[in-house]
């Protein structure tokens, strides 16, 4: 790993945020799902600035072992969510029995990664997967991933296009201080959306996704997880660590 990369990953921070309710709110049985959205930040202390935002990313964690328990009807509840690129990509896996969503107690649903332009071939992609395969990978919980070129998915662009601002501080100690920038913009998504052959931009995100070790579900854009490939990527980051 080169010493641009170390200086990197050495001052990343992953914020998350959990959303999660003992009532439902709105879909019946919604309680046993955990959402979670976070932003990716790189420490700027030495340099007396504030934390430069890289990256945001979204993921929901289901307890089904719970919704076991309860009795509660796991595929009726994915259906709720069809509404979502995720889930009605799910549904499609389990009535055709391409996946059975109950050999698992709990499944994490990775919806999605954006990362600016600048840090994208950085491995702050695999340093997101290792975060979660640390925090919550067993062997009876799946991490899932929607892989998903931007322009495909209406969902995400809509957002990231007519709704997301990016809150930009200037300087240390001024909460308030700061310029309000479009995700787009921001994140330089014109860029990706410009490119309008399916087959080349399904590729290359399909290409990120395997190398981070996950595994795609039959023919849909959801992506299995194995750890082999990260375990390894942190044996390797540890021995190249105790070298400098």
């Amino acid at each position: 790993m080169n010493t641009e990369k170390w200086e990197v990953l050495e001052n990343i921070t992953f914020k998350t945020q959990l959303y999660r309710k003992n009532y439902d709110l709105i879909i019946k049985n919604e309680n046993i799902i955990t959402e979670c959205n976070g932003i990716i930040t790189q420490i700027k202390i030495s340099d007396h600035m504030p934390p430069l935002i890289i990256g945001e990313y979204c993921f929901s964690v289901w307890n089904i072992e719970l919704g076991n328990l309860l009795d509660i009807d796991i595929k009726e509840l994915v259906k709720s969510y069809h509404m979502e690129n995720t889930y009605d990509e799910l549904s499609s896996l389990i009535n055709s029995n391409s996946f059975n969503i109950n050999d698992y107690k709990k499944i994490v649903f990775i919806h999605g990664l954006v990362i600016t332009k600048e840090y994208r071939k950085l491995e702050v992609t695999e340093e997101f997967i290792e975060g979660i395969y640390r925090d919550f990978y067993s062997k009876d919980v799946a991490i899932i991933a929607l892989v998903k070129p931007l322009q495909d998915n209406y969902i995400d662009s809509d957002y990231y296009f007519k709704h997301k601002m990016i809150h930009v501080r200037k300087k240390l100690g001024l909460i308030n201080d700061y310029e309000s920038v479009p995700a787009s913009e921001y994140y330089s998504l014109n860029e990706l959306t410009k490119k309008e052959d399916t087959e080349i931009n399904e590729y290359k995100i399909f290409s990120v996704a395997a190398r981070c070790g996950f595994k795609r579900i039959d023919e849909s854009h959801l992506f299995l997880f194995s750890p082999e490939k990260i375990i390894k990527r942190i044996q390797l980051k540890n021995n190249e660590k105790n070298l400098i």
